[in-house]
């Protein structure tokens, strides 16, 4: 075991000042519960690799952070030239660093009674830049939100550590946690959405609406729609405001993805591992960790789950620390968008984990929050009941919630 001691360390969003005696090992005991793998660098790859997951993983770690260019198939609309200049807060793999980079604009409507991504208006995702950055010639423009819109949402970058992990957790685990009896009426559905490479309906637990079942969807969305390369499972370029790409502008092979790109951004993703508990347990985090359960924040932001057996054995029988039951819940008036991915509704989000926590700027799916008090109080809808419970906490429990939340 080594032992470092900082003097003083600021919890983020808190305003609290606490002396630290950190130790970091390769467990740490959390409550009665078993041992849990952390690590002591953010940004590295899981414990417990082979010699060729390692090698994977690095591969994965230059693509993810290679900036692509037109010749690789960049553009002509895109928002941003690398998947690393939009997840770098805390390590290469976290959230956005800068809500004005890592945030992007979706967009959706109604037509004839039936929700649609307006495609021909340039959605569902808008591509704010242009090759026009590199090439004045270039003759398209990045896009703008359209006036014709019914629902415009910004939507944060959100941290990938851990997400091997989360993608290891047995289907059925999650959906075995709806339809349970909640005295607050917390009541979480599933986003079982198509899986065009399987060819299967799958329990979806990526995105901020749980919009893709894998981390090669996930690889392949991002790859298109905030780069503009397409890929076999992500075929058609984007068009700007939905208008026909210029002659010569357009892609220049198919798909431009030709190199495994995707396939190394998910290798890389499944093999990085979780962020490690920011703060030591001491007895203020252990009793706001407490207050957590109590208030029944809890009730959606599970502590714990597990991993199923895995050909990855880092990935294999492994305890998941992310405090996210990974289902999509009803967040009130305040915080819908009316944007509408798979099964989940305008009001409806994914539960966002909450491990690495104190690595993140901002926080909610739009940045709206800067600090994890404004977080909680933006909470409605099915988590109204534990919100109004924070705000009935005294002062000193309030602190120690705060000092809980900014330990993970």
């Amino acid at each position: 075991m080594r032992i470092v001691s900082l003097r003083i360390a600021a919890m983020a969003g808190t305003g609290l000042l606490l002396p630290l005696t950190v130790l970091f090992s390769r467990a740490q005991i959390v409550g009665n519960g078993p041992p849990r793998q952390i690590t002591t660098v953010l940004g590295q790859a899981l414990p417990g690799l082979t010699d060729a997951q390692v090698l994977s993983f690095r591969a994965g770690l230059r693509s993810f952070s290679t900036t692509e260019t037109r010749d690789e198939g960049l553009g002509p609309i895109f928002n941003g030239t690398s998947c690393a200049e939009c997840h770098k807060a805390g390590a290469i793999g976290g959230a956005g660093i800068d809500v004005t980079i890592a945030r992007v604009t979706r967009i959706g409507g109604v037509r004839s009674g039936r929700y649609t991504d307006l495609p021909e208006l340039g959605g569902p995702v808008m591509q704010a830049r242009s090759l026009r950055e590199f090439d004045t010639f270039c003759p398209v423009s990045g896009e703008t939100a359209p006036r014709e819109a019914d629902y415009v949402s910004h939507r944060i970058t959100t941290p990938l550590f851990g997400a091997g992990l989360i993608e290891a957790i047995p289907a059925a685990d999650i959906l075995a946690r709806i339809g349970r009896p909640d005295p607050d009426g917390v009541n979480g559905t599933a986003n079982v959405v198509f899986n065009p490479e399987t060819g299967l309906s799958e329990v979806g637990r990526f995105g901020w609406k749980a919009q893709h079942s894998s981390l090669h969807l996930f690889a392949g969305d991002a790859y298109l729609n905030e780069m503009g390369v397409t890929s076999k499972s992500f075929p058609n370029d984007n068009l700007p405001q939905g208008r026909p790409i210029p002659i010569g502008w357009g892609p220049s092979a198919f798909p431009e993805d030709a190199d495994g790109d995707v396939d190394a951004f998910a290798s890389y993703m499944r093999l990085l591992a979780p962020p490690n508990r920011r703060l030591p347990l001491v007895p203020l985090v252990l009793t706001g960790e407490r207050l957590f359960a109590a208030i029944r924040c809890s009730a959606c932001h599970t502590p714990r789950m597990q991993t199923g057996p895995n050909d990855v054995a880092a990935l294999s029988g492994q305890p998941v620390d992310l405090f996210s039951d990974l289902l999509l819940h009803k967040m009130g008036r305040e915080l819908a968008d009316g944007i509408q991915q798979g099964q989940a509704k305008g009001d409806q989000f994914r539960t966002a984990p909450l491990w690495g926590l104190s690595r993140r700027n901002f926080l909610m799916h739009d940045g709206r929050a800067l600090t994890i008090q404004d977080a909680v109080r933006a909470h409605g809808g099915e988590a109204s009941a534990a919100r109004e419970r924070f705000l009935r906490l005294r002062q000193p429990d309030q602190d120690a919630l705060m000092a809980f939340l900014a330990s993970l």
